[in-house]
């Protein structure tokens, strides 16, 4: 087996102040492939002018992409694998332009271990000045039941690997 997996943590893990941060930038592809899975082709999304006239600076970014980032670090990092979202509050406070780079902040705020939930709050900011919030959620998450490394002696682990992302379109 592959020791540079990540496995996540169980409940009796994780404590009330575990924090994680991740800093990624939204690019237009990001957007386009947003617009591709879901079909949503919004104007604002795409056309400067058109959301220009609908009172924003600039062509914006849906906010379900930043929605997708929460997840995906809910899913993979923190808590990570195994884990499951059930609940999500989001404010978005300021709208992003396209390649924009944003920073979040999880923190855990409680863990309920008899009801086996713990509840992240997130906190956006533009990642050159983090006087600039994007948003704020709350995040109810049942982290997975037992590390994923103990299930994997049921798995077949002899074609296990990690595939490297790669940001440039072919």
């Amino acid at each position: 087996m592959d020791s540079n997996l990540i496995f996540g943590a169980t409940i009796d893990q994780l404590k009330v102040g575990d924090t994680f941060s991740v800093t990624e930038m939204i690019r237009e592809r990001d957007i386009l492939l947003y617009m591709g899975v879901t079909g949503d082709a919004n104007p604002v999304y795409l056309q400067n002018e058109y959301s220009q006239n609908a009172g924003n600076a600039f062509a914006i970014v849906p906010p379900i992409v930043l929605m997708g980032i929460m997840t995906k670090i809910i899913s993979m990092n923190f808590p990570g694998p195994g884990s499951q979202l059930v609940e999500m509050n989001v404010n978005f406070s300021q709208s992003l332009p396209h390649n924009a780079t944003v920073t979040l902040n999880f923190e855990i705020t409680r863990v309920e271990a008899l009801k086996e939930f713990v509840t992240v709050h997130v906190t956006g900011h533009r990642a050159e000045d983090a006087t600039q919030p994007v948003l704020d959620a709350m995040i109810t998450v049942v982290p997975p039941n037992n590390q994923l490394s103990d299930q994997l002696s049921y798995a077949d682990t002899d074609n296990l690997q990690i595939v490297p992302g790669d940001d440039e379109l072919v």
